[in-house]
């Protein structure tokens, strides 16, 4: 009877040791997190319902400090930068990104800058020169020297004669 109630004692100890010990582990495994790294991911993200310009490091609506909640429980759980992103990204989507991925229809909005600046410059280049040109003919015309050959000159010369 002893043994049966040692043997009734040794598994509850054990069975009680089996639930306790996970939750002890658990809790000496959390990281410390400062604000400072919560608001480093922050500004890499925009919160649900804050304007496109607002980052959730700065935006003071509900749902950015709700943001900024569940990043500082990622971090402490050990995730880092990257993965705390990558799992809100599959939580959200790419629009909870404040800048596009540089990939595929994304590209996009990184390219569309620096050809409107190659685009813009050759339309500029384009009107200085055909400026240029025109002052061009326009001195010549107005120095009195004639574009016209010495038999043109004269031809030019006399008709004018006859007209007068």
């Amino acid at each position: 009877m002893v043994n049966k109630y040692r043997q009734l004692y040794v598994g509850l100890l054990v069975f009680m040791t089996t639930l306790i010990a996970p939750r002890i582990t658990l809790a000496s495994e959390q990281v410390s997190v400062s604000r400072r790294d919560v608001l480093n991911v922050a500004k890499e993200l925009h919160p649900p319902g804050c304007t496109d310009s607002m980052t959730a490091d700065y935006c003071t609506l509900s749902t950015a400090y709700e943001t900024r909640a569940e990043i500082r429980g990622l971090l402490e759980q050990g995730m880092t930068k990257q993965e705390v992103i990558d799992a809100l990204v599959q939580k959200y989507g790419e629009r909870i990104l404040a800048s596009p991925t540089t990939e595929g229809f994304n590209l996009i909005p990184w390219v569309t800058p620096a050809v409107a600046i190659v685009l813009g410059a050759l339309l500029v280049g384009f009107f200085v020169s055909r400026l240029l040109k025109g002052n061009k003919e326009t001195a010549v015309a107005q120095s009195g020297q004639s574009s016209l050959t010495k038999e043109e000159q004269a031809k030019l010369d006399e008709e004018l004669k006859n007209w007068m």
